[in-house]
């Protein structure tokens, strides 16, 4: 586990052997996202909020839609350099659109960066024409 000066802290889940390079760069990325205060680094994936889960697993969470809440969950595929958004969410506006730049300016050149679905009512439409490198499939 790592922590800023504003308390914002990653964390490593126990079954990660290995930290992607990409991965870690966009957990450092997020770490500028205030009010993200946890970031949290799985297989395959990363999570981050600014609320932790209350079960004692220290996972951040990402409940679109959800009172309070700002997070983004991103699934991460080095083999076929794809980096996608699960889920993004915002009680506090402005905070979607930092994430997302946080996200794709983290991501090398050469990876796609991909939305699989679309329910957000037009906020994927408007971050694709703001930043080209995202697909939405």
């Amino acid at each position: 586990m790592t922590a800023t000066a504003d308390g914002a802290q990653i964390f490593k889940a126990h079954s990660v052997r290995r930290v992607d390079p990409v991965c870690a760069g966009i957990a450092e990325a997020l770490k500028g996202v205030a009010p993200l205060r946890y970031i949290k680094l799985f297989p395959g994936r990363l999570a981050a909020s600014n609320v932790l889960s209350s079960e004692g697993r220290k996972n951040p969470v990402v409940t679109v839609g959800a009172e309070g809440i700002v997070g983004v969950e991103i699934l991460i595929d080095p083999e076929t350099r794809v980096v996608q958004f699960y889920a993004i969410t915002s009680a506090v506006k402005g905070c979607g659109r930092k994430m997302v730049a946080a996200v794709v300016a983290a991501t090398p050149a050469d990876w796609h960066v991909v939305v699989v679905m679309d329910w957000s009512g037009g906020f994927w439409r408007r971050m694709a024409e703001e930043y080209p490198r995202i697909v939405i499939a």
